[in-house]
């Protein structure tokens, strides 16, 4: 069984071959499969949208190594400042929330940097391999931009930036195609006449000089003048030093195609004289809240914190995460992650039983497990391996926990295993949740309604079953 994924460069599932089994991979051998994500600048709370990445970062990771390969993952945390536009203009994020705050720049980024790892901890995802941080790999970002100046892909803005010249980049395109027009047409909507000083619409800063004599927080010695860097640099710099001059996945959310993802294969080529510099390029679609754009205008904007204070837990959140296939668009609302806490509920409550571990090698002809291993193998479809994993229990064999097992512990690892801690209902509890049961049997709705509002006025919440009902306090 291959696995297969898209690839956003060729626009199409294609079959995983590393570079290690590549035959046109000509670089010293490798021995696993290297890939790197880029994310979280750590300036404020991560979102939920945040986190899917994230998640989706883990999910690749495991599926790699359910299908034996040996990773090597990377996920940097930019702990440096860059501006809040694309347009390499506007403030210093860092600096911009060390003002609201009252703090240093330097407290910011290790307040958040701890806050993003305890919400890592918090979906039981494992730390990576490395996370570098931007600020330690200063040295190795100035060599990249040298190397592009001295092959002549640069040009100075007096007083402002070392730009890239994207129209010496042959394939600059590429990976953004069809969408390129569309790229165009945003550039020129805020473009200035005179494009402060830029030869072209799409090329970008590489560093930026101090020059006015005002103080920056992250402003860093170099060998021309004091700078600060642009915000691509510092993933082509950091992938390189650990995963070589090619690798072979690179991987963030859908919206860094047309700018950030674009803008590194082209210093990365250009400084490093390779084609293609990453194989495989994987992007997780958004996360919508309500069929919108999450936005601190629309006070949509939820954390991870926000959902603990709702009763669920981190992990509800991760199960509805695998609800939606990682490349699709995802939905969230509140009623949604009512589901994802229910069936993980249930599903917890079906799987009492005592783990049978087994080698995996005693189930691997297992029908359930091919159908299983098979969902994966498309694109990592993790809605269509849930429901197999659901319809299993429903024709049990000496496998099945078996393979269950398996999965929770090396892929999905939602603590399905974990025991229900034993909660004592109070026994007026007890007593309104089957007066609620009644009503419900009498179809006297107003009645029922009334009496779970009264159950959830106490802190206990009432799930129905076919046969009965739960009491779940909250």
């Amino acid at each position: 069984m291959k696995l297969k994924i898209y690839n956003t460069m060729s626009r199409q599932k294609e079959e995983f071959v590393p570079l290690m089994e590549d035959s046109n991979y000509n670089w010293p051998k490798k021995d696993f499969v290297w890939m790197y994500s880029c994310w979280p600048t750590v300036y404020r709370d991560p979102s939920i949208w945040n986190y899917r990445a994230t998640f989706t970062a883990d999910l690749i990771r495991n599926t790699l190594k359910l299908f034996w390969y040996k990773v090597v993952s990377v996920m940097n945390i930019t702990d440096v400042g860059h501006l809040t536009s694309d347009a390499d203009d506007g403030e210093d994020k860092l600096e911009k929330w060390a003002k609201r705050e009252w703090i240093s720049v330097w407290e910011v980024a290790k307040k958040y940097e701890n806050i993003f790892m305890k919400g890592m901890k918090a979906l039981n995802i494992d730390t990576f391999d490395v996370m570098p941080k931007a600020t330690d790999h200063i040295a190795e970002q100035i060599s990249l931009i040298q190397k592009l100046e001295e092959k002549a892909y640069t040009y100075e803005v007096p007083g402002d930036w070392i730009y890239m010249d994207t129209s010496k980049v042959e394939n600059y395109w590429e990976l953004m195609w069809p969408n390129y027009k569309k790229r165009l047409e945003d550039l020129n909507a805020w473009i200035r006449v005179d494009m402060w000083g830029k030869k072209n619409p799409t090329d970008f800063a590489l560093w930026k000089f101090n020059v006015t004599g005002q103080k920056r927080d992250m402003e860093r010695d170099s060998p021309r003048w004091i700078w600060f860097p642009g915000w691509h640099i510092e993933c082509s710099a950091m992938s390189s030093k650990y995963l070589g001059e090619q690798f072979d996945i690179h991987h963030w959310w859908a919206d860094h195609i047309t700018v950030h993802h674009s803008n590194e294969i082209a210093q990365s080529e250009c400084g490093f004289g390779v084609h293609p510099w990453v194989k495989y390029w994987v992007h997780n679609e958004f996360l919508q809240v309500d069929w919108g754009k999450m936005s601190k205008s629309l006070w949509n904007v939820y954390t991870l914190e926000d959902v603990q204070k709702r009763w669920y837990s981190p992990l509800d959140l991760k199960y509805f995460y695998f609800m939606a296939q990682y490349s699709n668009f995802q939905n969230f609302t509140w009623e949604q992650l009512d589901v994802a806490k229910n069936t993980r509920q249930a599903l917890i409550r079906k799987l009492q039983w005592r783990e049978e571990l087994k080698d995996r090698k005693e189930f691997e002809n297992d029908p359930f497990f091919k159908e299983a291993m098979e969902a994966v193998s498309d694109n990592i479809n993790t809605p269509k391996l849930l429901a197999i994993i659901q319809s299993s229990l429903n024709n049990v064999n000496e496998n099945t926990y078996a393979i269950i097992t398996f999965f929770e512990n090396n892929f999905l690892k939602l603590w399905l295993f974990e025991e229900q801690e034993k909660v004592e209902i109070p026994s007026e509890v007890q007593e309104l949740a089957q007066k609620r049961r009644e009503a419900k049997k009498n179809k006297d709705w107003n009645t029922a309604d009334s009496l779970r509002d009264q159950l959830t006025s106490l802190w206990w919440k009432i799930l129905d079953r076919p046969d009965g009902f739960d009491l779940e306090k909250i």
